[in-house]
C-alpha cells in the first residue's frame, strides 16, 4: 500500500513540474512577444573627399525588428545657414542595396528643407534583420577658410526616432593631406567627449602601413598610402533622439582637390539666395513707374520765369538738379496756398490758414488780436471781421474761405470757429488741389492718384514681405527684414512723388522754391527798398511756405510794423514777430480741431569656442515604418 502510494506522489509530482516548465516556456515566449525591438545595431559610415571637392558617403545601416515593419527611411538636411546667409548641397548619385549589393525599392523626395529616402515597399512587411546600404554624393560639403579647408559634417543626425545602438566611421582624403581631426558625440549643442578617434596606422584593408613607400605623391590613390588622409572615429554610447554624432576634418592648404571657381560660387550663392532679390522687387517696380510717370517735365529753357507752354521740354533727368533763382515779390499765377501744395506736393493746415491771410490783404477781411483776462494772466484770441464780401474775382478756395467764415454773421472770434469749421478745412483743400489740376501744373490727375500708387504698393509688399520672413528663416538673422524696412520706405517715397508736374508746373514750384528761400537768407532787406509794401504782399506766401519765423524775425530786426490788415493793442514790430507764431498755431489748431476724434495709447509690453555634436552639415537623421 505505502509503494502504491509513492508511487502515485511521484506520477503527481512529475506532471505538476512538467506543467510548470511548460508554463515557465510560455510565459518567457509571452514576454518576448511583449518586449519591442525597433532600431539600429550599427551606423556605419564611409566618406570620401573627392578631387572635385565633392564628397561620396557610403552609409551601411544594420537594422533590426519584432514587430511588422516596412522598412526605414533615411533623410538628409539639404539647406543650411552660415554667415546670415543660406546655402544648400546637392545631393546626387543615389544608390541604395543590401549587403550582397541587390538593389531595394525607395522613394525619394524633398521635404522641407531635407532629402527623404523612403526605403521598403508599401505593400510588404517583415520581422528580422536587414542591412542597407545607402550611398550619394553630396556637393558643396566642403568649406575654405584661410589657414585650412575644412569638412564639418554629421553622421548621423539628430533626428533617428529609433535608438542607434552603435556608430563607426571612416573618413578618407585621398588629395589632401589631414592635418587636424576632432569628433563631437552627444546631445545636439554638447559633446559628451566619448566619440573615439584617430587618424588610422593602418589601411582600411588592416594592412600596416608602410610611410617610406608613400613618399612619392604620385602613389596618392593607392589605398595602402593613406596614411595621414585616413581617419576612423567610434561611439558606443547609443544615438537617440537629439543626439549626434558629428566629425570635423582639417585639410591642409596645398592639396590637389579642384575648387569651384569664383563665378561657380556666385551662381551658386545666387541660386541659394534668390529671395534676396525678391525682397526689394515691390521698390523696384515703384522705381521704374516713377522713372516712367512720375518724373516731373521741364523746360530746356533755364528761365523759370517762362509760362509759355509751347516750348521744347523734356523730363528731368534723373541726377539733374535745378537751379533755383532769388524771387523777389509775389508769384502772381497762384496763390500762397497753391504755392505751398507746389513746393511740397500736398495741402496742410498752414495753405488753408496763409489763404486767410492772402484775403485780408486783399482786403476783404481784417484780423484783430484779442486779448482776454484770466485768473492768471491773459489769454489770446483773434476776430475775423468781413469787409465786403466775396464776389467771383476771388479764386474758388478763397470765396468758399468767405461764406465759411462768415456764415452768421459778419464778426466771428477764431474760438467760435473751433469744433465745427473742420469740414470747412477739408472742403478747402480739396478746392486748392482743384484748382491747380485745372492750372495743368500736374499731368492729369496723377495728384489725386497718390494715395492709389501707395496703397498698390503696399499690396505688393505684403507679397516681399513673405519672402522677408522665408530670409529670416533661411538665413537665422535680422537682414531681411532691414532689406525689406528699406524698399518699403524707399517704394513709399517713391509712390508719394508719383505725382508727375508739367513744365509749367515746374518752374512755378521753382519760383515758390527761389521765394522761400529769398525769404530764408534775408536777401530781400538788401536788394527791396519798398520793404513794407514787400511784408504786406508775401506774408501770407511766407506762411504756406513754412519761413513765416524768418520773415517775421526780420521784420523785427527792420522795426517793420505789421501789415495794416492785422490790428490790436500793443502790436509792435517786436511783438509781430511772436504774434504771427501764435496766430499760425491757434488757427491751424482751432479751425482743423474735430470734436469727434479721439485718440487712445496703451499696450505695455515688458567663432563659439569650439565645436559640438550637430555643428556641422549633413546628419538628418531617420526611422522605421
Amino acid at each position: 500500500m505505502k509503494s502504491q502510494r509513492k508511487m502515485i506522489f511521484k506520477k503527481g509530482l512529475l506532471i505538476v513540474l512538467t506543467s510548470l516548465l511548460f508554463l515557465g516556456i510560455g510565459v518567457r515566449k509571452v514576454w518576448a512577444q511583449t518586449s519591442i525591438i525597433d532600431r539600429v545595431n550599427l551606423f556605419d559610415s564611409e566618406i570620401r573627399i573627392n578631387k572635385d571637392s565633392s564628397i561620396s558617403i557610403k552609409e551601411t545601416i544594420y537594422y533590426e525588428t519584432n514587430i511588422d515593419k516596412h522598412g526605414i527611411y533615411r533623410y538628409v538636411p539639404v539647406n543650411y545657414k552660415r554667415g546670415g546667409w543660406a546655402y544648400t548641397v546637392d545631393i546626387e548619385d543615389v544608390k541604395i542595396t543590401d549587403e550582397k549589393g541587390k538593389g531595394i525599392s525607395f522613394s525619394d523626395f524633398r521635404e522641407g528643407g531635407n532629402r527623404v529616402f523612403k526605403i521598403g515597399e508599401a505593400d510588404k512587411t517583415f520581422v528580422g534583420k536587414k542591412t542597407y546600404v545607402v550611398e550619394y554624393k553630396v556637393e558643396g560639403a566642403l568649406h575654405r577658410f584661410e589657414e585650412h579647408d575644412e569638412l564639418y559634417w554629421d553622421i548621423t543626425g539628430e533626428g533617428w526616432k529609433i535608438p542607434v545602438e552603435q556608430v563607426r566611421a571612416r573618413i578618407y582624403s585621398p588629395h589632401g593631406r589631414i592635418e587636424k581631426i576632432n569628433c563631437f558625440s552627444g546631445l545636439f549643442g554638447a559633446n559628451d567627449k566619448r566619440c573615439e578617434f584617430n587618424l588610422a596606422e593602418t589601411n582600411s584593408f588592416g594592412d600596416i602601413i608602410d610611410r617610406n613607400e608613400c613618399l612619392d605623391g604620385g602613389h596618392l590613390e593607392n589605398e595602402n598610402c593613406l596614411g595621414d588622409r585616413f581617419m576612423y572615429l567610434s561611439y558606443n554610447e547609443g544615438v537617440d533622439y537629439g543626439d549626434n554624432v558629428t566629425v570635423l576634418i582639417a585639410l591642409s592648404k596645398d592639396t590637389e582637390i579642384l575648387w569651384p571657381t569664383k563665378i561657380d560660387i556666385l551662381r551658386k550663392w545666387i541660386e541659394d539666395n534668390f529671395f534676396v532679390f525678391l525682397i526689394p522687387l515691390p521698390a523696384l517696380l515703384m522705381f521704374v513707374l516713377w522713372f516712367l510717370k512720375g518724373r516731373d517735365w521741364m523746360f530746356l529753357s533755364a528761365n523759370v520765369f517762362n509760362m509759355d507752354e509751347s516750348r521744347p521740354k523734356k523730363l528731368r533727368p534723373f541726377f539733374y538738379k535745378h537751379r533755383v533763382a532769388f524771387v523777389y515779390e509775389p508769384i502772381k499765377e497762384l496763390t500762397p496756398g497753391e504755392a505751398g501744395l507746389m513746393l511740397d506736393e500736398r495741402v496742410d493746415n498752414q495753405d488753408v490758414i496763409a489763404e486767410i491771410l492772402d484775403l485780408a490783404r486783399k482786403k476783404y477781411l481784417k484780423i484783430e488780436r484779442i486779448k482776454k483776462k484770466k485768473l492768471f494772466g491773459k489769454k489770446e484770441d483773434y476776430k475775423f471781421l468781413k469787409l465786403k464780401g466775396a464776389d467771383k474775382s476771388l479764386p474758388g478756395q478763397q470765396e468758399y474761405l468767405m461764406e465759411s467764415i462768415f456764415t452768421l454773421k459778419d464778426e466771428i472770434l477764431l474760438s467760435e470757429l473751433k469744433g465745427t469749421f473742420y469740414t470747412k478745412m477739408e472742403k478747402v483743400k480739396k478746392l486748392i488741389r482743384s484748382s491747380v489740376k485745372d492750372k495743368k501744373l500736374f499731368v492729369g490727375d496723377s495728384l489725386l492718384k497718390r494715395f492709389g500708387f501707395m496703397v498698390v504698393f503696399s499690396i505688393f509688399s505684403i507679397g516681399s514681405f513673405f519672402f522677408t520672413v522665408v530670409g529670416m528663416g533661411v538665413s537665422g538673422s535680422g537682414w531681411s527684414f532691414l532689406v525689406f524696412l528699406i524698399q518699403f520706405i524707399a517704394g513709399m517715397i517713391m509712390a508719394y512723388h508719383m505725382p508727375q508736374k508739367t513744365a509749367v508746373g515746374t518752374n512755378l514750384m521753382l519760383q515758390a522754391k527761389g521765394l522761400m528761400e529769398t525769404i530764408k537768407v534775408g536777401k530781400w532787406r538788401e536788394e527791396i527798398k519798398e520793404k513794407n509794401l514787400f511784408i504786406e504782399e508775401v506774408l501770407p506766401f511766407a506762411v504756406a511756405l513754412g519761413v513765416i519765423k524768418k520773415l517775421a524775425k526780420d521784420m523785427e530786426g527792420l522795426n517793420i510794423k505789421a501789415p495794416e490788415y492785422f490790428s490790436g493793442t500793443g502790436i509792435t514790430a517786436v511783438s509781430f514777430s511772436n504774434m504771427m507764431n501764435s496766430f499760425s498755431a491757434q488757427a491751424s489748431s482751432g479751425l482743423s480741431y474735430n470734436p469727434n476724434s479721439s485718440s487712445s495709447s496703451g499696450g505695455s509690453g515688458f567663432s563659439s569656442g569650439g565645436g559640438f555634436s550637430g555643428g556641422g552639415g549633413g546628419g538628418g537623421g531617420g526611422g522605421s515604418w
